[in-house]
């Protein structure tokens, strides 16, 4: 079985450059490095998919930033399960998040399932799609694992 670690950076990397606090000002630049080509983010929650490019994901998050309607995002992965064949792998990424308490008793969760590529001896991410978790799609405890 290939070694999962460089992934694992990767993705613990990703988590780390969508989240801030409340007194930091937020950089999302390095969201484009982590990124094949333009990539492709779909957030699946709602009743319609909404997609992004990567650099189009960082103009909306610096927007709702900008706009105040987010002063903090913190997301980090609870679980995960990494496959790997050749130079290609897919990753299940269970994630809790919260924009303001820290001390909520269970913070929402939900799935990214994202897919890389190895390019020149480096893995990059090439689309993640999620979706969080609610009443009607419990995360399955096989995922919790």
């Amino acid at each position: 079985m290939m070694s999962t670690i460089e992934i694992d950076f990767l993705t613990t990397d990703f988590y780390k450059a969508i989240s801030f606090q409340n007194e930091e000002t937020p950089d999302f630049t390095p969201l484009k490095i982590l990124f094949y080509g333009s990539g492709i983010l779909v957030n699946n929650s709602f009743s319609k998919p909404i997609t992004f490019t990567a650099e189009s994901f960082i103009q909306a998050m610096e927007s709702q930033v900008a706009s105040g309607n987010m002063s903090q995002f913190l997301e980090r992965e609870i679980h995960a399960k990494t496959e790997i064949f050749g130079k290609v792998a897919q990753r299940i990424s269970v994630y809790e998040y919260n924009f303001a308490d820290h001390e909520l008793q269970r913070l929402p969760r939900g799935i990214n399932f994202i897919q890389y590529i190895q390019v020149e001896g480096n893995w990059r991410i090439t689309s993640m799609v999620w979706s969080d978790e609610n009443e009607s799609h419990l995360i399955p405890e096989e995922y919790l694992r």
